[in-house]
This record gives C-alpha cells, sequence and structure tokens, in this order.
C-alpha cells in the first residue's frame, strides 16, 4: 500500500523535475536567442560593409575621383612644361594620360546620362515617384472574322498615376496633368 510519506515525496520529486526541466528549457531558450542576435549583429554589419561599398562605387563618388585625377594630371602637365629638364616623353606620357583621363569622364559621363534614361520608364512622368506595379495583359477578340490579340500595358506609380495603354487614367496626386493626356509609347 502507498503511504502518505511515500506521495507526499514523490510529489516533491515531480515538482523538483519540473522546475529543473523549465530552467533548462529556459537555458535553451536564452541560449538560441542569443544565438539569433549575434547571428543578427553580423548580418547588420556586413549589409552596411556592403552599403558603404556601393557609396564608394556611386557615379557621384566615380566622377568625384576623376575630377581629382584630371586636376592633378593637369597640374603635373603644368609642372613639366615649366621645367626644362623633363623630356617630351614625360610631357606626352602625361598628355596621353591625360587624355585617356578625360575619356573615362566623358564615358562615365554618358553611362549615367543613360543609367538617368533608363530609370525615367520606372519614375512617374510628373513627380518622379517610384513605380509601384507594371502588369502586361493579352485579350483575344474577334474582328470581321479574324482573331486578333490585343496587349496592355498598365502601370501604377506610387503618387497615384495610373497608365493603362499610353492613357492616364488616374491622375498624379502631386499635381499632374489632365485624366486622359496621351503619352508616348516610349515611356
Amino acid at each position: 500500500m502507498i503511504t502518505t510519506n511515500t506521495i507526499f515525496w514523490t510529489q516533491i520529486a515531480s515538482i523538483v523535475a519540473f522546475v529543473f526541466a523549465v530552467f533548462a528549457l529556459y537555458r535553451l531558450l536564452v541560449d538560441q536567442k542569443d544565438a539569433t542576435i549575434q547571428s543578427l549583429k553580423e548580418n547588420v554589419s556586413y549589409l552596411k560593409d556592403q552599403i558603404a561599398d556601393v557609396k564608394q562605387q556611386s557615379p557621384d563618388v566615380l566622377a568625384e575621383r576623376l575630377s581629382k585625377r584630371m586636376k592633378l594630371l593637369e597640374d603635373e602637365l603644368t609642372k613639366l612644361g615649366d621645367d626644362t629638364s623633363s623630356t617630351e616623353a614625360e610631357v606626352k606620357a602625361k598628355e596621353a594620360e591625360l587624355a585617356h583621363a578625360r575619356a573615362e569622364a566623358e564615358a562615365l559621363t554618358r553611362q549615367v546620362l543613360h543609367a538617368r534614361e533608363l530609370l525615367q520608364e520606372y519614375q512617374c512622368p510628373h513627380c518622379g515617384a517610384p513605380l509601384v506595379e507594371r502588369a502586361y495583359h493579352s485579350e483575344s477578340v474577334e474582328y470581321q472574322g479574324r482573331e486578333l490579340d490585343i496587349d496592355h500595358n498598365w502601370s501604377t506609380f506610387e503618387c497615384g498615376l495610373e497608365i493603362v495603354d499610353g492613357l492616364e487614367r488616374h491622375r498624379c496626386r502631386s499635381g499632374g496633368s489632365p485624366m486622359t493626356r496621351t503619352l508616348s509609347r516610349n515611356q
């Protein structure tokens, strides 16, 4: 027969085992939380490094560096021209280096202008708000006994502008133009 004393000590042992199990579970969860926090810190650090790298490669920074390099080359060329001991080969080498830097600057300018042209397609033509959604739909219709496929182009911008097949269906909230103004097909 089970005595009261046995039941009492069994209950105490169960409570102690439960407390240890809860404590072990708590430690496990805390360790997982700490590992997650550490992982997120490493992720944030990595992303900050990537952002810094991208900022260093932006067109503005590259243009500024190229401009400084061209100024330095022009100054060196002026010094070489003033220096009587410099050889004609050194002057020609600096001139060639300066011409190369100018060509790089022109190429960078063309790339930036081309990027801006490409970006215009993804911005509101009135206020510059970014494109939210662009969708293309096909529709098959029958006309005079022939089946035709019609493609529809639908674009929505953050400012509320909605363009369907080159026609503005909803205006730009920043003060766009009339509702049904026809836009050029290459926008």
